[in-house]
């Protein structure tokens, strides 16, 4: 007669099962990782850069003259998702270079050069009131 199983032995077997089918397929994901992370992740060529500023002016003419208006949802829907992530690259870009998630890091004790001088001022104006 077969054992029950209990609920954390389901999820052990499980997770098992998911392990060895990913540790098969690692090397091929990671072979597709790394060769799109090459050629899309990579700066641009000098001998990129004539195609990129055609694409750019004709990105800045059709938003001149209105073409945009003749885009299907489908094509629209692709330049979003490609300035949306121009914008999360500049974000993600942010976070690196400061090396802190929420914001530049200042310490409790910084007072600006500004906020001095007119502390200074609100003080001898005080002086001379009393």
């Amino acid at each position: 007669m077969a054992t029950k199983l209990g609920f954390f032995e389901k999820i052990a077997n499980l997770t098992g099962v998911l392990y060895r089918h990913q540790a098969k397929q690692f090397p091929r994901r990671l072979d597709i990782l790394t060769k799109v992370a090459k050629r899309e992740l990579a700066p641009p060529k000098t001998t990129d850069w004539p195609i990129i500023k055609k694409e750019f002016l004709a990105v800045v003419k059709a938003i001149e003259s209105r073409e945009f208006r003749n885009l299907s949802v489908r094509e629209a829907a692709v330049y979003v998702a490609v300035g949306m992530e121009i914008v999360f690259w500049f974000f993600i870009g942010e976070m690196i270079g400061r090396w802190h998630i929420p914001g530049y890091l200042v310490p409790a004790t910084y007072v600006s050069k500004e906020t001095k001088k007119q502390v200074a001022s609100q003080k001898a104006e005080e002086k001379d009131l009393f």
